[in-house]
């Protein structure tokens, strides 16, 4: 089986998210505030997805020699992705546990 796929869309799809979840995004204030309240599942969800695109990608190979520095690209950008949600899970904890 071969896949195809694009660095280039991989990377804007995990930018989309990140600017929403961090709300750099244009969006009304309703959905703002829904963002806001449902930080932690947003992010435990984008976390998930984020490893899962990284557990499909350890089984993949790139297809020529000539395509390793576009897959090297993708799993350095998810291995980025993943670790700045685990990142605003973490601080997200640090707030919980300092108003405690």
């Amino acid at each position: 089986m071969k896949l195809d796929i694009s660095a280039d869309d991989l990377e804007a799809m995990l930018d989309a998210w990140r600017q929403s979840a961090d709300l750099a995004s244009a969006m009304t204030d309703q959905f703002r505030i829904m963002m806001m309240a449902n930080r932690r599942q947003i992010l435990e969800n984008l976390l998930q997805t984020g490893s899962g695109w990284q557990q499909l990608l350890r089984c993949a190979r790139p297809v020529t020699p000539d395509d390793d520095a576009e897959y090297q690209r993708i799993r350095t950008s998810l291995d980025v992705f993943v670790a700045w949600a685990a990142a605003e899970l973490d601080l997200l904890d640090q707030l919980r546990d300092a108003d405690a």
